[in-house]
C-alpha cells in the first residue's frame, strides 16, 4: 500500500522528496501491521506517530510557504486540509493505543493512505503549475 509511485510526482524536487518521507512513514506502521499480533509495538507507534506529525508539519509549512509566495488562489483550503490531518493524527496519539495497538495501526494506515495520495493526486497537483512559475522552488 505505502509504496512510491511515479503517478505521485509534482515534477518539483523538493516536494516529491517530501512526499516520500511521508509514503516512507506509512511503510513503518505497515511493516508493523504485517508483522501481526507477536510483538509489542507501542513505542515504535508513539514514536512513528509523531515522526508523522513532525514531518508533516514541516512539509505543510514549506508547501504552504512556497504556496503563499507565488500567489496561489486555493491556499486557505489548502491549509485547513493540512490543519485536518494534523488535528486527526493527533486524535490517533489519543487513543488507547497500548491495548489496541493493531486497530490502531490499521486505522492510522487507512486514513494515511487515503488522505496523503488523494491530497497528492488531487490537491497537490493544482498547485504545481503556480509553483513552477517561481523558480526559487527548486
Amino acid at each position: 500500500m505505502f509504496r512510491w509511485s511515479s503517478d505521485y510526482e509534482t515534477g518539483i524536487r523538493t516536494i516529491d522528496e517530501q512526499h516520500k518521507k511521508l509514503v516512507s512513514i506509512g511503510a513503518k506502521l505497515e511493516d508493523m501491521l504485517y508483522a501481526g499480533y507477536s510483538a509489542d509495538y507501542y513505542d515504535y507507534i508513539i514514536e512513528t506517530i509523531n515522526e508523522l506529525k513532525d514531518y508533516a508539519e514541516y512539509h505543510f509549512s514549506f508547501e504552504e510557504k512556497r504556496k503563499e509566495e507565488c500567489g496561489y488562489e486555493r491556499l486557505e483550503i489548502h491549509r485547513m486540509e493540512h490543519l485536518y490531518f494534523v488535528k486527526r493524527i493527533d486524535r490517533l496519539s489519543l487513543q488507547d493505543i497500548d491495548s489496541q495497538q493493531i486497530s490502531v495501526i490499521r486505522d492510522t494506515l487507512n486514513f494515511l493512505a487515503k488522505w496523503l495520495f488523494g491530497h497528492i493526486l488531487k490537491e497537490d497537483m493544482m498547485y504545481v503549475d503556480c509553483l513552477r512559475k517561481n523558480e526559487n522552488i527548486y
